[in-house]
C-alpha cells in the first residue's frame, strides 16, 4: 500500500453530490431500498475515470493492477451500509480491485479502530514490505486489522509479489556488478522506475531494494 494523493473532485458531484447525498439517506431512513439509479449515482464514467488517475489503475489498497484481471471496483472506504451519508462524497470513494472491495472490508466499520487509508494516512508506518510479504508494524492493531480484513497476504498476491522481485532481483545483480559507471547510472535510473506510483506492488520493490542496501533517495 503506498500513500495517494487526492485528484480535484469531479464536476457532476460538485453539481449533484449534497442532493443524491439527501435522496438516498432519505430513503435509508425510511426503511425503503434506494433502487439501483439512486444507489449506484457514483458510478459515473467520469469519476471513475478519475480514480483510475489518482491511484494510477491500481487497487488502492494491495497494488495490483486491476485490469490486468478485471473492471475494477468504485470502493467506499468507509462501507456505505456503515455510512451511508458518505456514499458519493468524494474523499471517501476510490478504485479496489475486486478480492479486496469484497473481502471483509465490506461490512467492517469501527471508528476507534479504522482501517489504514492511504490517502489520509502513512502506509509505511504502518505496514512493513518483507519480501513478498505484507506485514503489521508490531503493536499497530489498525495495521494489524488491516492485513486480516484486506487479506493483504492472500496466496495469489504472494505469488506476484514474488515474480516482481524476481524480475527486479536480475536488474539490480547487473547494476551490482557493472563496472562502467555510465551503464551503472543507467541501471540505476530503471531500477528506481520499478518503484515508482505507477508500477505493481511498487512498496514490495522499494522495501526489497532497501533490504538489498540499494541507495534509495529518503524523499523517494
Amino acid at each position: 500500500m503506498i500513500k495517494i494523493k487526492k485528484l480535484p473532485k469531479p464536476q457532476i458531484l460538485i453539481e449533484n453530490a449534497a442532493e443524491w447525498t439527501k435522496q438516498y439517506c432519505s430513503q435509508i431512513d425510511l426503511g425503503i431500498k434506494p433502487n439501483n439509479d439512486l444507489a449506484l449515482k457514483y458510478n459515473n464514467p467520469v469519476i471513475k475515470d478519475t480514480l483510475e488517475k489518482e491511484t494510477h489503475g491500481k487497487c488502492a489498497y494491495c497494488e495490483s493492477k486491476i485490469k490486468h484481471v478485471a473492471y475494477g471496483d468504485i470502493e467506499h472506504i468507509f462501507p456505505k451500509t456503515k455510512r451511508p451519508d458518505l456514499y458519493v462524497e468524494w474523499d471517501n470513494l476510490t478504485l479496489a480491485c475486486e478480492q479486496c472491495n469484497r473481502s471483509g472490508k465490506r461490512t467492517y466499520y469501527d471508528s476507534k479502530l479504522p482501517l489504514i487509508n492511504p490517502y489520509i494516512d502513512q502506509p509505511e508506518v504502518h505496514l512493513q514490505d518483507i519480501g513478498p510479504l505484507i506485514m503489521p508494524v508490531m503493536y499497530d492493531e489498525r495495521a494489524d486489522i488491516t492485513e486480516k480484513v484486506l487479506k493483504l497476504n492472500r496466496p495469489a498476491l504472494i505469488e506476484r509479489r514474488t515474480e516482481r522481485i524476481k524480475a527486479v532481483e536480475m536488474l539490480l545483480r547487473a547494476w551490482s556488478k557493472e563496472t562502467n559507471q555510465a551503464v551503472k547510472d543507467m541501471l540505476k535510473e530503471q531500477l528506481c522506475d520499478e518503484f515508482s506510483n505507477d508500477k505493481e506492488f511498487s512498496s514490495t520493490v522499494k522495501g526489497f531494494l532497501v533490504s538489498r542496501g540499494f541507495p534509495i533517495d529518503v524523499a523517494s
